[in-house]
């Protein structure tokens, strides 16, 4: 007896969203191009106005379209920012006790290859960002909230600078989720004088255009941040 697949009923307007989605993918409907009014287009598939309404929403959420009040929908820019979003909310919903391991073993891996093309490729625009980063780390070292933001800006900037677009775009969600756990063994002696040094290391050996020994400055200095967590987390349950 042949075994069928229950067919998928799928609400009218997601169908027609489908259709446009696969129509902006494959360029039938270019960055720029104005979408038909709503009832142009539920004329088109033969279905209300509401219908056409919930498909625009959907569309929108996708990131495919902007929508303007008077002017109606329009196709968007492509956007990695819902990329991002879902990815960090990911994270943040993912609650059990192996996710910072997983999450620095994640970032050994990619940000010990971005260190190694930063050193090979970083511009001259990529280096002073770079010491810009430092620079604050150093004038803020007194202040958990604006330290965090050049520490994470820090490693953003050598994923720039690796001059490959993606290496940012997975790697912003996943410094993201950390920037609430920077926190944590912030206040520990010493904390912020090893890592504006650690930091040093990996831009001296990025201007020094030594991949390897970027590649080892970065993944040393992870290791040092996740040691840091595990032990905090030990205090923690001392005191307790």
């Amino acid at each position: 007896m042949v075994l069928f697949a229950k067919v998928e009923q799928k609400p009218l307007s997601e169908v027609v969203a489908d259709q446009i989605e696969d129509a902006i993918i494959q360029r039938a409907l270019a960055v720029g191009a104005q979408l038909p009014s709503e009832q142009q287009v539920a004329d088109q598939f033969g279905v209300s106005r509401n219908v056409v309404r919930e498909a625009f929403k959907f569309l929108k959420e996708r990131g495919l379209i902007t929508i303007q009040n008077g002017s109606g929908a329009t196709v968007a820019e492509p956007s990695v920012d819902h990329t991002r979003t879902a990815l960090g909310r990911y994270l943040r919903m993912r609650d059990a006790p192996d996710t910072l391991h997983y999450l620095f073993a994640a970032r050994r891996l990619l940000e010990g290859e971005n260190a190694r093309l930063a050193a090979l490729h970083a511009t001259e625009h990529d280096i002073a960002a770079l010491e810009t980063c430092l620079r604050r780390m150093r004038e803020h070292a007194g202040s958990l909230e604006k330290w965090s933001s050049a520490d994470l800006d820090f490693h953003l900037a050598i994923a720039r600078a690796s001059q490959n677009p993606f290496y940012g775009i997975l790697l912003e969600p996943l410094v993201g989720y950390l920037y609430d756990v920077i926190a944590e063994p912030y206040d520990q002696p010493g904390a912020t004088k090893h890592g504006l040094e650690s930091h040093i290391e990996i831009l001296e050996a990025i201007t020094a255009r030594d991949p390897d020994r970027a590649f080892r400055a970065i993944i040393a200095h992870l290791k040092d941040s996740e040691s840091r967590l595990g032990n905090r987390g030990e205090h923690d349950a001392v005191s307790d």
